[in-house]
């Protein structure tokens, strides 16, 4: 594409504010049963607060369009930025505010989900082996509990810790953008799954199959 410099950094930021702020839980709840995600359960419009409400193929359905909305940003960004050194930058760009549209969707007046399966949709494409360390994290959290929300924040630090792994023994090539999106998307991952914490902490968090 021909933009650059500053613009075309916003439109990558603007696109990927967008395409989060498209609500799949929304979409499906309303499709499904006319139901608004936002007035059951926990009150999110992701992926698992659509399989309480709506059933294990909803919440799969949810679970896919999200991830697909984090890599569709990315991948929008690589293509602004097909060379240059500002693509990683562009990259992280994207993958935060697609996180961010995800979380505060300007269409449901910033009232969406928690930000874990579009953040890896987003780090999929930006940093490959740390998506896998962070879903090998999610998968060890949610056996050993069984509670989603502990799987979730495993999978932040299972992102940076094998980051950081992998860029210390070369597998990838280090990025201070790569790591501030890892970071700042934890980070929103974290605040957003507060009310989950403080459910743990009291011992009354959902458990799946409980």
């Amino acid at each position: 594409m021909t933009l650059t410099g500053a613009a075309a950094f916003a439109v990558v930021a603007a696109v990927g504010y967008l395409v989060g702020s498209i609500s799949s839980g929304y979409v499906v709840g309303r499709v499904y049963r006319n139901v608004d995600l936002r007035a059951v359960g926990s009150g999110s419009t992701g992926a698992t607060n659509t399989f309480r409400t709506l059933g294990r193929g909803a919440g799969l359905l949810v679970a896919t369009l999200d991830i697909l909305k984090g890599a569709l940003a990315v991948v929008f960004a690589q293509l602004v930025f097909a060379d240059g050194a500002g693509r990683p930058i562009a990259e992280a760009l994207a993958a935060v505010f697609v996180v961010i549209g995800h979380c505060w969707p300007i269409t449901l007046r910033g009232r969406g989900g928690r930000g874990v399966a579009t953040g890896f949709g987003a780090l999929l494409f930006v940093a490959t082996p740390a998506w896998a360390s962070a879903v090998a994290a999610f998968a060890i959290g949610l056996a050993i509990t069984r509670m989603v929300s502990v799987g979730s924040l495993a999978a932040v630090a299972g992102a940076l810790a094998g980051y950081l792994v992998f860029s210390a023994t070369g597998w990838v090539s280090f990025h201070w953008a790569t790591l501030a999106f890892i970071v700042i998307g934890g980070l929103i991952v974290y605040a957003r799954h507060l009310p989950n914490i403080q459910r743990i902490v009291r011992g009354v968090e959902p458990r799946v199959g409980a």
